[in-house]
């Protein structure tokens, strides 16, 4: 992504008012705000350039705060975010160590102890293609369908009373949580932190519109 027109200059004005940023994108800023005083402060120092806050739950709990030049694209972004597959990043990671494996397949002719290492890549290749590929989810008016190992399940909206994420199991990873009315909770996978605050925004944004 191309860096905003807006930036450098709300960059220069953060740094000398000391607002600490945390991420920006083509209409959205999110710096540190650890109380909600500190928020409503930072939020009103930056309206002069046209921000407004967007409010996720998760932002308090984490000490952040979005702010958006365009609060109703940045909502209707939210709404049209393709959740049914994974982003392009995981995708290519099956093919990368599928990749690895037929480098190793071809090279252990040359030395034949590689073949004793050729089955890590080839193991996880069929891991991440299992857990990669093998995931899909749909938004349907009455139920959520979420295809994991290549197996489907449905879950129905009026069961879901929530969608949080928490720490994954890796570098950059979030996991996607619904709790259910039941108070099961229900891990829809871990994932890229970036796709996996969108997948839990449109849920949620899918969850309220059909209460």
């Amino acid at each position: 992504m191309s860096k905003p027109a807006w930036l450098q200059e709300v960059r220069h004005f953060c740094g000398g008012a000391g607002i600490e940023v945390a991420g920006w994108g083509a209409d959205t800023l999110i710096v540190t705000a650890k109380t909600p005083e500190r928020a409503n402060q930072v939020a009103s120092q930056l309206e002069p350039f046209g921000f407004k806050p967007v409010v996720y739950d998760d932002d308090a709990y984490a000490g952040l705060l979005t702010l958006s030049r365009d609060v109703a694209g940045t909502r209707d972004k939210i709404a049209s975010f393709d959740v049914s597959r994974r982003p392009l990043n995981e995708r290519l990671i099956p093919l990368i160590w599928c990749a690895i494996a037929v480098v190793f397949l071809f090279a252990h002719t040359l030395k034949p102890w590689l073949s004793l290492i050729e089955v890590v890549p080839l193991a996880l290749f069929i891991f991440y293609g299992i857990r990669i590929w093998g995931w899909a989810l749909e938004v349907l008016p009455e139920e959520l369908r979420v295809r994991r190992g290549w197996r489907w399940s449905t879950i129905p909206w009026d069961q879901i009373s929530a969608v949080e994420t928490a720490p994954g199991f890796g570098r950059d990873q979030e996991l996607v949580i619904l709790k259910l009315v039941s108070g099961v909770r229900e891990n829809l996978g871990s994932f890229w932190f970036a796709f996996a605050r969108n997948l839990r925004d449109r849920l949620r944004y899918e969850l309220a519109a059909k209460k």
